[in-house]
């Protein structure tokens, strides 16, 4: 198979565009994926968006306190999405293909066609590669054959109109548990997919009461990229955050916030963390809070004055990391804040602009300019990397302290996924880069 176009560099990046990474592993490792842990690297692999079913997004490696070396890049024809990583390959979406890339060379293995454009990023469970789209979830195995489409249903497509009049969906990506891959549809359902049978083994209406809000604030009313923990599902909303029933898609709980959310949670040691301007950590069990959410309050299913103008707030967003001590967040402002998972209080914030005097490569200015990037960032060991409007940036997980930056041609939207010692990651140009320490 002719590969993907690439540029085979090897070395250090300075004035080179530079910053994703390649990872190893089975991607089948139950401890590592599905006990809410927080660790996704145990089994050396990034098997979704958030780097396991806990969406922790945390790798246990080492040396990306040090600027890395570009390994390879390859060009894709639309923006990908994050990387999903298991045995020596990354599988990435692109608008509407779905492809499996080389980690040791760049090489392309493989590449499927979508039904439609990728509503979200890919995901692998232990027989099969899954992503969505706008009408149902692809799933072929690891060599891009015995190719289903599971449709979300007639009664989802048929919602999907009306709600796409309130603006773009939200992208949800989907988490994959013992065979089920769990995932959020543009219409605003959850559903939980059976991957031997390929079909809805349930569906619950995560935004019912919530659409005529949507429509009045002309935004979205989708659902965020799921957490599985503990048998539990956990979800961001336009309302605020919902717990489900892994099992039946039984409602559990729900908590209002004043923004609508847009982070995928996070669920840590029965703990449930979202980020934003207003971060908060719930209780698992019960939705209760333990710290945070300041001026959250219970908003009428109604659209009056009040409840619209709240939320037209900014929306919480991009997701949290979620280490041994620290909640990493990446906020409006291209900062990121760090703050103690006892009680929320910060422990340090660093602007993303004072990590450009490290660049060798900056520009004529000599300076960058930063706007809010959607890119969620991601703990690497003893680094947090996150993709910026300028490139990909990585401070101290201890201080926030800068370590390196490396230059991209367009913003990276897309998180970085990281594993045995590499990170993945595209641009919005279509480039993705793997680096490695």
């Amino acid at each position: 198979m002719r590969p993907i176009s690439r540029r085979g560099v090897l070395g250090t990046c300075g004035a080179a565009l530079a910053f994703g990474a390649g990872c190893l592993g089975d991607g089948t490792d139950d401890e590592a994926n599905g006990d809410g842990n927080g660790s996704a690297a145990e089994s050396g692999t990034w098997p979704s968006f958030r780097g396991g079913p806990s969406n922790a997004a945390v790798a246990d490696v080492d040396g990306f306190d040090e600027e890395p070396a570009e390994r390879w890049t390859v060009d894709l024809p639309a923006t990908p999405g994050t990387a999903a990583i298991a045995d020596g390959t990354a599988y990435l979406a692109a608008g509407s293909r779905l492809s499996a890339i080389d980690l040791s060379n760049g090489d392309e293995r493989w590449t499927v066609a979508l039904e439609g454009a990728r509503t979200g990023s890919p995901a692998i469970a232990e027989d099969a590669v899954v992503c969505p789209d706008a009408e149902g979830l692809l799933v072929v195995d690891h060599e891009g054959n015995d190719r289903r489409h599971v449709p979300y249903d007639g009664a989802t497509t048929a919602r999907l109109t009306a709600q796409q009049q309130a603006g773009p969906s939200v992208p949800s990506s989907p988490t994959v548990v013992d065979g089920t891959a769990y995932v959020g549809t543009p219409a605003g359902d959850l559903v939980a997919i059976g991957l031997a049978d390929g079909a809805v083994t349930w569906r619950s209406p995560a935004t019912d009461g919530w659409a005529s809000l949507a429509r009045q604030r002309q935004t979205a009313g989708g659902v965020t990229s799921p957490a599985v923990a503990d048998g539990r599902v956990v979800v961001g909303t336009e309302a605020g955050i919902a717990a489900f029933d892994a099992a039946d898609g039984s409602s559990e709980w729900t908590h209002d916030t004043e923004r609508a959310v847009r982070s995928a949670p996070a669920v840590v040691d029965g703990a449930v963390y979202v980020g934003g301007a207003t971060p908060v950590a719930l209780a698992a069990d019960s939705g209760e809070i333990q710290w945070g959410g300041k001026g959250t309050a219970s908003l009428s299913l109604q659209a009056t004055g009040e409840s619209v103008r709240r939320q037209e707030l900014p929306p919480m967003a991009p997701s949290v990391a979620v280490g041994d001590e620290r909640v990493v967040r990446h906020d409006s402002d291209e900062r990121l804040v760090a703050l103690d998972r006892s009680d929320g209080s910060e422990r340090w914030g660093a602007p993303l602009e004072e990590v450009e005097s490290l660049s060798r490569s900056v520009g004529s200015a000599g300076t960058a300019q930063y706007a809010p990037s959607w890119s969620s960032p991601v703990i690497a060991g003893d680094a947090v990397v996150v993709g910026t409007t300028a490139g990909v940036v990585a401070v101290s997980l201890a201080d926030g302290a800068g370590l390196w930056r490396l230059p991209t041609d367009s913003r990276v939207v897309a998180s970085p996924a990281v594993a045995d010692g590499a990170i993945v990651v595209g641009d919005g140009s279509g480039t993705v880069r793997a680096l490695e320490a």
